[in-house]
């Protein structure tokens, strides 16, 4: 699980309305909420993730993500990860063993939930319908990929209209594989230093590390 760590969507049942399949509307909506994202980093978030291969539950976790600019951390009970905007770090707790590498783009996508922050303007049509999430009212902004080949093929975000934050993010990839992720507890303009996106071996002394750089 380790490229999807933090891609890992908990569905949650939303009430649909009428849809506005407006593209332009669709990606100011993106607009906005890319622009607030940006605009409270550093910040934390609690996260409750699955995967399905079709309605099949794969895997799930809880955990908290940590975000400062590209840099990010993540830690749940079974595993951890911290990229500090070059190097990756994840561990597998069970295991005791920490892999070290070099993610490629394709990659970070598959790991960062808030990748529709770039992704959404090249490559992408868009749609948008009004639904309730939480008792909130929310936008729902679905992307579609116009090239086959694309990584994520589908991904549905689900944005608190007082807020204009993510509250769910759910992603295809290929057919039939879905990655979901909840969001809640946003805590916007934390103070991280940078070396809380380091893996520090002292802080894991009985951990493998394995270099596949």
């Amino acid at each position: 699980m380790r490229n999807i760590l933090i891609l890992i969507l908990s569905l949650l049942m939303a009430a649909p309305s009428h849809a506005a399949k407006n593209t332009d509307n669709a990606k100011a909506v993106l607009d906005r909420t890319a622009k607030q994202i940006k605009s409270s980093t550093p910040f934390e978030v609690e996260f409750t993730a699955s995967t399905f291969s079709g309605t099949q539950e794969q895997g799930s976790l809880q955990g908290t993500l940590r975000m400062k600019g590209k840099k990010f951390s993540i830690a749940s009970s079974n595993m951890a990860c911290w990229y500090d905007g070059q190097t990756l770090w994840s561990l597998n707790k069970s295991s005791e063993e920490v892999n070290v590498s070099t993610p490629s783009d394709k990659e970070k996508q598959s790991m960062n939930p808030y990748m529709f922050v770039d992704l959404y303007k090249n490559g992408y049509s868009a749609s948008m319908k009004q639904v309730q999430l939480r008792n909130k009212d929310c936008h729902e902004v679905t992307l579609h990929a116009s090239n086959a080949k694309k990584e994520v093929q589908e991904m549905i975000i689900t944005i608190d209209k007082q807020t204009m934050l993510p509250l769910c993010v759910r992603m295809r990839q290929g057919s039939n594989r879905w990655i979901r992720i909840s969001i809640f507890q946003y805590k916007s303009h934390m103070k991280f230093s940078d070396d809380m996106f380091t893996f520090h071996h002292k802080d894991f002394p009985q951990t493998t590390v394995i270099d596949i750089r």
